[in-house]
This record gives structure tokens, sequence and C-alpha cells, in this order.
């Protein structure tokens, strides 16, 4: 849930401009993330679209055009919409790494290195591994 509370912190959205981008290791913890912030979206109005394989690059396109505020997405899917210039980095704010541990361990680090590259140089950053989320959990039950 953190990173979903982390969208709002950006506070104003711009109708067009992407401005948060959130990457997962598969398709359907992106999709699930896509289905979140769309549930979200509904009282705070913020477009979302996720960019996953296994779907259609043409309505990628199309969707992009239109202008999502958030897109979550797979490395692979989301490179190369930056690349073929259809998903405009400019205004991004926010990028997300979920599973962080997971993507490095599947062998992402090119393409999400890839992908950093044409972020704004100002930028927050937010890598979430479950591994590290157990751990501070139980760090806290320690501490009680």
């Amino acid at each position: 849930m953190l990173k979903y509370w982390k969208l709002l912190e950006l506070g104003y959205w711009d109708c067009q401009r992407t401005e948060a981008l959130i990457l997962s290791p598969t398709r359907e913890l992106a999709s699930h993330t896509e289905k979140v912030i769309l549930a979200m979206g509904n009282f705070i109005s913020i477009k979302v679209h996720a960019c996953i394989g296994g779907k259609s690059v043409g309505d990628d396109i199309r969707k992009l055009e239109l202008g999502h505020q958030v897109v979550s997405g797979t490395p692979g899917r989301v490179c190369d919409m930056i690349k073929r210039r259809t998903l405009k980095t400019t205004h991004i704010k926010l990028l997300i790494v979920d599973e962080s541990d997971e993507m490095l361990s599947r062998g992402f680090k090119d393409q999400i290195y890839d992908i950093y590259r044409y972020l704004p140089p100002v930028l927050q950053v937010l890598s979430l591994s479950l591994p590290t989320i157990k751990r501070g959990k139980e760090q806290n039950k320690n501490s009680t």
C-alpha cells in the first residue's frame, strides 16, 4: 500500500503528463497495480495505464498518446514505449520499482538502467522489496 500512498504525495496531477512510473517484474503485478490505482483514481482523478507484454503495442501507443498520469508496467514494454518516444518521461517525478529484489534476480537490471537514463535528473525513487518489508515488520514487533 505504501507505493500507492506515495502517489498521493505528488499532489497536483497534470491531465496530459506522465508523472509516476511503476515498474513490476510480472504482467500480473503490473495489471493489479493498474486496477488499484484506477480504484483510487475514481476519487482523485488519476488516469493510469498498464504497459505490459502480451497486449497490443498499438493499443499502448494510442492510450499513452491520450495522456495518463501514472504508467504501471514491466521493464521490457516500458523501455520499448520510451524508445518509441510514445511514453514521455520529461515530467516523471516518481519512479517506483516494485519487488526490486525479484527484478534483479530475473535479469531486469539492464532494462531498469536503460529506463532510468531517460528519466529527469530530479526524481523520487522508491525501491520496494518484500523481504525488506517483512524484515521491517519483524523489527517493529521485536522493538515493542
